[in-house]
């Protein structure tokens, strides 16, 4: 199962899923937790520092992942035609959640043989004026779109804050899109934007919203009212929690109902609807000038 976590900025994304991760690790499933936030603040959480030398967005790193996902795979044309909607086809090297995967084992950080972290970098002083996040979050694409899962696999990614997962094709790369909402009109337009734009992107029904920092009955009813639907899981507003961060440690919830709640719903999405979605997103960034300036046709990398 794969679950990204996003929303406002500040709502509170990375800590519940740090927490969830902490939970899932709780339950005996094998995890595996991606920073793709630019402010790179779920690693930390998990006790992983964020250096730039083991980023997947480092040229270097990025170079080896693609090359080991490219395999023996003819369509794709080369590891330097990989682009962020390249799926995998015949003779793909799949990444698993087993300890001795080449990806697991030469690019992330094992918290124990069934929990590994991986975070995507942020921006380093080489690319000041000349880099774009979207760039750096192509390889987490990549990984994503060949990655295979058993049953009791997880890959939990806290995701860039807002609605930059509709920029590519990361909308459609989960079971289950978390949004963590604040009872406070700035997190609860973001909220709504996201609803919008996963209805329209054919993913709206994956979307399920968690109220976080929630005090009182009158919280809950203002996310209810301003939301249209009742959140799946409410997490009050708990000083512990800040505590544990301002000293530098994971955090850990009392109460972990909510955190069952989301486990208990999040089903696998419909496949055949996630590769139409994801062919429809290959046509269309391959129709880009760009793309044909730098990778040529991409077209054919499709089965």
């Amino acid at each position: 199962m794969k679950i990204a976590f996003t929303g406002k900025g500040g709502s509170g994304k990375s800590t519940l899923a740090a927490l969830f991760v902490g939970y899932l690790r709780s339950v005996g499933a094998r995890v595996l937790a991606v920073d793709a936030d630019v402010n790179v603040h779920l690693a930390p959480l998990l006790g992983v520092p964020g250096d730039a030398a083991s980023a997947l967005s480092r040229p270097s790193n990025a170079v080896a992942i693609r090359r080991h996902l490219l395999g023996a795979n003819v369509l794709i044309g080369g590891a330097d035609r990989f682009v962020a909607t390249t799926p995998p086809g015949p003779g793909s090297n799949l990444v698993t959640l087993d300890e001795t995967d080449p990806v697991l084992a030469g690019h992330a950080v094992a918290l124990d043989p069934r929990a590994h972290v991986m975070h995507v970098g942020t921006y380093e002083a080489e690319n000041i004026g000349a880099g774009c996040y979207h760039g750096h979050l192509s390889i987490l694409e990549n990984l994503l779109s060949h990655l295979a899962t058993g049953d009791d696999d997880w890959v939990v990614c806290d995701m860039v804050a807002g609605t930059d997962a509709f920029a590519n094709s990361l909308h459609a790369q989960f079971d289950a899109i978390t949004v963590v909402v604040e009872p406070t009109p700035e997190s609860v337009t973001v909220a709504q934007r996201y609803l919008e734009l996963a209805t329209a992107a054919g993913v709206g029904d994956l979307v399920t919203l968690i109220g976080n920092k929630v005090m009182d009955e009158a919280d809950l009813s203002y996310l209810t009212a301003q939301l249209d639907r009742v959140p799946i899981a409410v997490v009050p507003m708990q000083g512990e929690l800040r505590r544990a961060r301002q000293a530098g440690a994971t955090p850990e919830l009392p109460d972990t109902s909510a955190l069952r709640a989301l486990h208990q719903h999040v089903k696998p999405a419909d496949p055949v609807r996630r590769a139409a979605i994801l062919r429809e997103l290959h046509l269309k960034v391959a129709e880009k000038d760009w793309v044909r300036s730098k990778h040529g046709d991409v077209t054919g990398q499709l089965v």
